[in-house]
This record gives C-alpha cells, structure tokens and sequence, in this order.
C-alpha cells in the first residue's frame, strides 16, 4: 500500500484495500471536500442517488448509488468540511456522511456504479472575460482536456490529447485565462509547456517565435513571460493560433457530439438552426458553425448544459465570435489579433439584434 492509498482509507474511514476502484474514487471527493449530493426521478417513481466526480466540457463522470435510499437529511448548501465514513455489510452498503453544522445523514446502497461520458469540447465557449478572446478560448480547451487527463487517467484520453497535455503549462499562453483568477497555482510552468509550444510554433512555421521560446527556455523570468504572451495578441501569431486549433479540434472531433433528452435536444436543434437561418439571411456562406462573407467571419460558439446533474437555471446558449478585417482575407477570429484595420466583438446570439 503506497502513501496515497494511506492517505485515501484517512479521508474514508471504512475504505478496505479489497473494494473495486470507484471506491477509491469516492474517497478523493472527501479528500479533495468536493462531495455533491444529487438525485433524479428513476424508473416507478423511485428516486436515484449520484455524487459527482468530475464533470466538466470534455468529460461527465459520476457514481450512481444502486438501489439506494436515505435516511437523515442532506443540506446542499453546506458544501465544506464534510467528511464521512464507509461501513460494509452483507447487503450492501452504508455511507454516513456529516457536515459541517453536525448534520448527518446516511446513504444506504447495494452497489457503487462508476459512469463516465467523454464528448467534444472545441465548439464550447465561455466569454467571461474580455479581449483576446480567441486565445482565451483555447486555454480553456486546453485546461479542460489537461484535467481530464489528470483526474480520469491515461485510459480516458486519446494520443491526440496527450500531445497536448502539456500545453497549458506553457506560461505565456496561460496568461490568457478566461477566468477572472489566475490559473498559475492550478497549471504551474513547466519546461514541458515550453518544448510543446516551441514544437507547435516551428510546425506554424513561426520560426520567430520559436526562437524567442529556446531564449525564454534559458531565462524563463517573469517579464519574459509577460513579454512573449503579449507577441501572441500580434497577427504574426495568427498561423500559430489557427495550428493549436485546429490540433485542439482534431482531439475534441474523436468524441461525440452531447445528446439530450428528446425535448431538449429539440429546443437545442431549433436553436442552432435559427442561428443558421440569421445568419444566412445577412448575406453570409457556410455551415454551421462557421460563417463567412467578403471581409467578415463569424464563429458561433456554445454554452452547453451537462446532459445530466445539472443545475435548472444553465440553458444552452450561443455566442458569435465576429472578426472583420479592412484589408486581406478574414480568416477564423482574425479579427481578433491586434493589427491596423482588425475588429473583433463577441454577442450572445438573441435574434435580429445580434449584429447590431
């Protein structure tokens, strides 16, 4: 038994070396203090039990209780400090969870089932910071198939994605994050991040900052970093930026598209749609959801809901990413480099007064 395992039986008194993986999986959600409790309507009216694992736009993963019910009360707003304790029995099991104010309630179920879901992610976006959006879309994609890499396992990604593990881990590219923290504790630097950005960058064929990379690699001060993630708002980054994602896209493409229930999917179909119709009645080609006419482009982007756990309040949503350019033609978010005749705005799609 190595440290780690020690560390894991601590979080969940209870947890014996004989117990099949998902429970080792439920004792990080008490190590980590990230335990949910979540319920749906089954089958006959019974109520179902699930604690999320990780869910993000790559990856659902969660345990399903079989056969469960409960006694006690759970309070979901008391989300820290909680700990809890594993008791096996003939039957099934019994799983005595206490939060923080004292309350304590009990899970008792026959089975622990591990489920996981992997899906594509490069058409997701979220726009809560702005400027620079383009790159701070990809680091996003790149944080989250960097995650689903750590927390799932080698297992639950491709070759593709583990080409790019590392790429988050390049300082100057995380410098755009699309969050309003910094991602520096969750993604330290690595000499890793570099040589995958040095390797990206001479694939481009952006020898220029491929050799800015193999001087930061020697003298990787905090000013350069600063320095070189400034060279990526420059047009002459451009085929550096269309390379990423076109490789980020590649991973995302192995997986399926979500799916959901037949009426929601329905309300998501007709969304998209409408989109496409709008958009081609402002005179612009293509296909959803890539739009171009003379010297525009418009990529549409999604804020997609989980197809299961979610909250009531997240609805899907789809944004335009708009570039223009005065001169030359206007490739994917080219607008949104800085350069002399670039525009670039982001808006959420809302009918006829998208564009406006």
């Amino acid at each position: 038994m190595d440290e780690y395992q020690k560390e894991l039986m601590n979080a969940l008194p209870g947890l014996k070396e004989s117990l099949p993986q998902p429970f080792w999986r439920l004792a990080e959600v008490f190590r980590n203090q990230v335990f949910e409790l979540c319920t749906a309507d089954g089958e006959e009216g019974t109520l179902e039990y699930y604690v999320p694992y990780m869910m993000n736009d790559a990856a659902e993963s969660y345990f399903m209780m079989e056969k469960c019910h409960m006694t006690g009360e759970y309070q979901p707003e008391e989300t820290e400090n909680t700990s809890a304790e594993l008791i096996t029995e003939e039957t099934g099991y019994a799983l005595i969870v206490r939060q923080a104010s004292g309350n304590v309630f009990t899970l008792w179920f026959a089975n622990l089932r591990w489920k996981e879901h992997f899906y594509q992610y490069h058409g997701i976006g979220h726009f809560w910071r702005k400027g620079q959006e383009q790159w701070r879309q990809l680091v996003y994609m790149a944080g989250t198939l960097h995650d689903k890499c750590v927390y799932l396992g080698d297992e639950a990604c491709s070759e593709k994605e583990k080409a790019l593990f590392h790429l988050i881990e390049f300082g100057p590219f995380r410098k755009w994050s699309p969050i309003q923290e910094d991602l520096e504790e969750k993604y330290p630097p690595t000499y890793e991040g570099i040589d995958c950005m040095r390797q990206l960058a001479r694939e481009a064929g952006d020898w220029k900052y491929e050799r800015l990379l193999c001087v930061y690699k020697k003298f990787p001060f905090r000013w350069l970093e600063t320095w070189l993630s400034r060279r990526l708002e420059k047009p002459s980054r451009e085929a550096l930026y269309q390379l990423i994602y076109e490789k980020i896209r590649a991973a995302s493409c192995e997986y399926p598209v979500r799916r959901y229930q037949e009426e929601e999917q329905y309300r998501i179909d007709v969304c998209r749609q409408e989109a496409d119709t709008f958009l081609r009645g402002k005179g612009f080609q293509g296909t959803y959801p890539e739009y171009y006419k003379e010297s525009m482009w418009i990529q549409a982007a999604e804020e997609q809901p989980f197809t299961i756990l979610e909250s009531s309040d997240y609805v899907f949503r789809i944004y335009f990413m708009i570039s223009e350019r005065k001169k030359g033609r206007c490739g994917r978010n080219s607008g949104f480099f800085h350069g002399r005749g670039r525009r670039s705005r982001v808006a959420e799609f809302k009918g006829n007064e998208s564009l406006s």
